[in-house]
């Protein structure tokens, strides 16, 4: 039983190591602890897990050696971090969350260098917005609403993709009320721009979540019902009034998609953006207090386009 027993702490020791060498980004030697520890036990799932999670980011390591450029090089990483949690890692007999939390660290840790590398020699928003993405995935949420801030002064205030992760990372840290308005705002400047698969705050994940429950969350429209439904939800319950210049803004978007539309709605994008357009028009006036009749115009239009998010929402 002694016997047993040591052999079993030699290959924890021996596995604990080769997750602090993932850290690193050193493959080859974990692959030799791992290797190590494998002669100790054969049937071990978690030393077998491993082994084949060492293999496949030693390749990815020396594929990034072959590409040039820090922004495609740190693209890359994500994408194959991407790639190794919703595919690669779903076949492995052992969960390797330990494991797979340093490789986390490692991948991220590397693309941000590139990021901002890649940001330091241009004002770069891309690489900013990478750079922030890579914060957030490490928990390091202040540094990563700074660079989203920063990325948003390079692209200009209007940057759909950068609104929405600065959204998210304030719904993570807690800060809602700024969360809901700057994700409202993202997904008016350009919900079909948005990655939902970058959304991580439990905010927003349960409204997702709650929306795939009645829509197809593959089908090219689902995003642009996002707002709709989280105004019905009453997610998005903070509203504000709009500035002269934005009311004209939303006035001509809403009469230009309403021609549109008339010539049909084939993806069906068009009837749940026409209708957020019109959630905003009503939140504006509510807010600025404007005769009832005006909200009421703007209930019809509402109702003529789905029976359905009427009577949920305003009835």
């Amino acid at each position: 039983m002694l016997v047993k027993n040591e052999r079993n702490s030699d290959i924890e020791k021996l596995i604990s190591r080769s997750y602090r060498l993932f850290e690193t980004g050193n493959f080859l030697e974990a692959q030799g602890v791992l290797n190590e520890a494998y002669t100790l036990d054969f049937e071990n799932e978690e030393i077998k897990s491993a082994l084949r999670a060492c293999g496949f980011w030693q390749q990815r390591v020396l594929s990034l050696e072959s590409l040039a450029g820090d922004g495609p090089r740190g693209d890359y990483l994500r994408r194959q971090w991407n790639h190794y949690v919703s595919r690669y890692k779903t076949g492995f007999n052992h969960p390797l969350d330990e494991g797979s939390a340093r490789l986390k660290r490692w991948v991220h840790e590397k693309a941000l260098e590139h990021y901002r590398r890649q940001s330091a020699m241009s004002t770069d928003s891309e690489a900013l917005l990478q750079a922030g993405r890579c914060l957030k995935a490490l928990g390091r949420y202040e540094e990563s609403i700074s660079t989203f801030e920063e990325a948003l002064r390079s692209a200009g205030k209007e940057d759909a993709r950068i609104l929405a992760d600065l959204a998210d990372t304030y719904a993570i840290i807690g800060e809602s009320k700024a969360a809901k308005v700057l994700m409202r705002e993202a997904l008016f400047l350009g919900a079909s721009k948005i990655d939902l698969k970058e959304i991580a705050s439990p905010l927003f994940r349960r409204l997702i979540d709650r929306l795939s429950e009645i829509r197809d969350v593959n089908g090219a429209d689902f995003i642009e019902w996002l707002p709709v439904y989280g105004a019905v939800w009453s997610v998005f319950d903070v509203k504000r009034e709009l500035t002269a210049v934005e009311y004209g803004k939303l006035k001509q978007t809403i009469y230009a998609l309403k021609s549109e539309i008339a010539d049909g709605d084939r993806n069906g994008c068009l009837t749940p953006r026409l209708i957020n357009l019109f959630i905003r028009l009503i939140d504006h006036y509510q807010s600025s207090g404007v005769d009832r009749s005006v909200i009421e115009e703007a209930l019809i239009n509402i109702k003529l386009l789905s029976p359905s998010v009427y009577r949920e929402y305003f009835e």
